[in-house]
């Protein structure tokens, strides 16, 4: 281990429970270890996920967010189902075998970032149950607050009658977690912007009863709470709060991006917090899991690639001085970074998600000072967040997944499959993310794997992808990739070009070739457009006004390096939006579109190119007007072909195709594609 690390390993505690170490894995959405309401688990037990990070040396979980009432049945509460508990003691008592604490993060309510289930959206209107229920969820504060996912619906006001039910309704649920072994539990909601969160930021109360106005009296719904919990399940019982330092929001659906220093706060500042931290340790509150953000700056609490590492971190710090119980940070936290934090009293615990979900051996590489195997975070939420948004239509994609890590909670699915009766030899042609990882799975299950590819590096087109400047962690990436390819001895024949399968000698055929190419516009002056792979390879310094054509992630990306740059870089779109993806995240797309915002980056959607000119570029608008756009530059970014570069024969069962080569798609369907079949062959 690094000697750096050591105070990573060192015990704290949180109220009475003793932590063996500083790692919290924070409440993710698919660690629900009870099936209530609309919370299920995976199509695996959620359990085995657990019990691994167990043995990896996890110091404490934070379960999923559960809900302390039904959001399927009118008045139903969890409290009232003790049965559903069953299998939490067994649990329980395994984790704690590993010296593995717990707490279970409670929730009850969202208000205006209620994100209604697929399966309920069709149902609001004509369903008066779904309706009711979905009222409930939306209440806050005030009413008519815009709902983020769905501005037209608005939030429903929260009576004094209903808030001391939620209280009970919390009390009694943390009871039945005490009962069952459960070590703790988190509320929930003054995180994300949810209706807790309503309730403290100002921008989202104005009431006049005693839960508006003040600070104090915004603060009385959260410490009436812990009051309650501790009266029922007693004061040694530790009772944590998810608490968002700051809302780095400057209105509705608009966040404030860490390089804007000029707009105005409208929600919770960070001079609050440091006073909330007192009045609601007074309250009795044994522990702050900490960061920063709402739906509105979703960013914050959910950073994707574009954010800073340790992007929470200096609230955390901040408000340190103002509490004696102990802080948890999260956001992109790197543990060099936390351990100095620390070290130094800056901090008490760090939380680790998603990079605990994509290295199911962190810790325990961290401890054997294995650093150089840890597979990043790129923190890119293909599979661990995909919930999209655009034109205020939101898509769900599958959750509970790891664009880079297929394994993570589907332990169940992967771990019951046999090693191969025969080991074989295999080819594997095109080293590009979707080849690597298929080499390196495959490899590990004991075939002998050589990977064939028709250029110098490893990567593909992936190399592109990792150039940005904010892309640190993409590159770390490749490096992984690299490292482990040479560590397991797997042969790389680069510069060979294979153009009959059958040239090699192998028992199976694995072709990972990508896509055939990028598309391309072929109009009056098109000859002198450049590729979006070209104009990222070459550094994205040509040129001053640049045109991109194609709103996609690709595109979009290119004009926020520009714009960081000091270019004046436009996007033109044909379809009536911009960074329409399903599944991507809103928190990466709406990074984005505030970005865009602050650099005054022009946006044509609708539009479509004209023609072009050795320094212009002529558009038409949905209404048939022509605009010409100057332009030193013009990237096209419109996608990608999708094809195999040689023939294959028919009807043999020895050929497998996966990665763009199947379906031009993301990062996600590449890794996932070749670890399935690399699980199978």
């Amino acid at each position: 281990m690094k000697k750096e690390y050591e105070v990573l390993f060192t015990p704290c505690k949180i109220g009475s429970l003793e932590i063996k170490n500083r790692f919290v894995v924070p409440a993710m959405s698919f660690t629900d270890v009870i099936t209530w309401s609309n919370h299920s688990q995976t199509e695996n037990k959620i359990e085995d996920f657990l019990i691994r990070k167990a043995k990896d040396g996890v110091g404490c979980f934070v379960f999923g967010c559960l809900y302390v009432f039904s959001q399927t049945n009118v008045n139903d509460w969890l409290y009232n189902h003790p049965e559903l508990f069953k299998d939490v003691p067994k649990l329980m008592d395994t984790l704690h075998s590993y010296g593995t604490k717990a707490i279970q993060q409670l929730g009850f309510g969202a208000g205006k970032a209620y994100i209604m289930p697929p399966f309920l959206q069709d149902k609001y209107d004509t369903d008066e149950t779904v309706k009711q229920n979905a009222d409930m969820m939306m209440a806050s504060a005030d009413e008519g607050l815009p709902n983020r996912w769905t501005p037209e619906r608005k939030t429903t006001y929260l009576t004094k009658e209903r808030i001391q039910e939620i209280i009970h309704g919390l009390a009694e649920t943390a009871y039945l977690c005490k009962i069952n072994g459960i070590d703790g539990v988190e509320v929930h909601a003054s995180h994300e912007g949810y209706m807790l969160d309503q309730f403290i930021a100002p921008y989202c109360n104005h009431r006049t009863d005693e839960y508006g106005g003040s600070l104090e009296n915004r603060l009385r719904f959260a410490c009436e709470i812990v009051k309650a919990i501790k009266e029922k399940c007693g004061e040694d019982y530790p009772v944590l709060i998810r608490y968002s330092l700051v809302s780095k929001t400057k209105d509705f659906s608009k966040g404030i991006i860490p390089q804007d220093k000029e707009s105005i706060e409208i929600g919770k500042t960070i001079e609050e917090s440091q006073q909330a931290m007192r009045i609601l340790s007074e309250a009795g509150y044994d522990a702050f899991d900490v960061d920063n953000g709402t739906y509105d700056s979703w960013y914050y609490p959910h950073p994707p690639v574009y954010m800073p590492l340790n992007c929470n971190l200096k609230e955390a710090i901040a408000v340190k001085p103002f509490t004696d119980k102990p802080i948890i940070c999260s956001g992109r936290m790197q543990p060099d970074v936390a351990a100095e934090a620390i070290r130094s009293g800056k901090l008490d615990f760090l939380g680790i998600g998603r990079q605990n979900l994509v290295e199911e051996n962190y810790v325990t590489k961290l401890y054997e000072g294995k650093d150089e195997d840890i597979r990043p975070c790129i923190s890119c939420h293909l599979g661990c967040m995909p919930i999209s948004l655009w034109k205020n239509k939101c898509t769900f994609g599958q959750l509970g997944n790891c664009a880079l890590n297929p394994h993570a909670g589907h332990e169940a699915q992967w771990d019951k499959i046999p090693a191969p009766a025969v080991k074989k030899e295999i080819a594997v042609i095109g080293a590009g993310i979707a080849g690597l990882e298929f080499a390196l799975r495959a490899t590990e299950r004991g075939h002998n794997v050589t990977v064939y590819e028709k250029g110098k590096r490893i990567g593909g087109i992936f190399n592109e992808a990792a150039a940005f400047t904010f892309k640190e962690k993409d590159k770390e990436l490749l490096a992984y990739y690299k490292r482990q390819i040479e560590k397991n001895n797997i042969k790389v024949c680069f510069e060979t070009e294979i153009k009959d399968i059958y040239d090699i000698k192998a028992d199976e055929y694995v072709i990972a070739t990508g896509s055939m190419g990028p598309n391309r516009l072929h109009i009056l002056g098109s000859e002198r457009f450049i590729t979006a792979q070209d104009y990222i390879a070459s550094g994205c310094e040509e040129g001053e006004n640049i045109v991109i054509i194609g709103g996609g992630v690709t595109g979009c990306e290119i004009a926020y390096e520009l714009a960081c740059k000091g270019k004046k870089p436009v996007i033109v779109e044909v379809q009536d939006d911009i960074l329409i993806a399903p599944g991507s995240s809103m928190a990466n797309t709406s990074f984005l579109r505030d970005a865009f915002e602050y650099y005054n980056v022009p946006i044509y959607t609708s539009a479509k190119t004209v023609s072009a000119t050795e320094q212009t570029i002529t558009i038409e608008t949905a209404e048939g007007k022509e605009i010409n756009l100057k332009a030193d530059v013009v990237v096209q970014s419109i996608g990608f072909k999708k094809g195999i570069p040689f023939e294959l024969p028919e009807n043999v069962n020895n050929v497998h195709i996966i990665g763009d080569a199947v379906k031009v798609s993301n990062l996600l369907n590449a890794v996932h594609t070749a670890y399935k079949l690399a699980m199978t062959i």
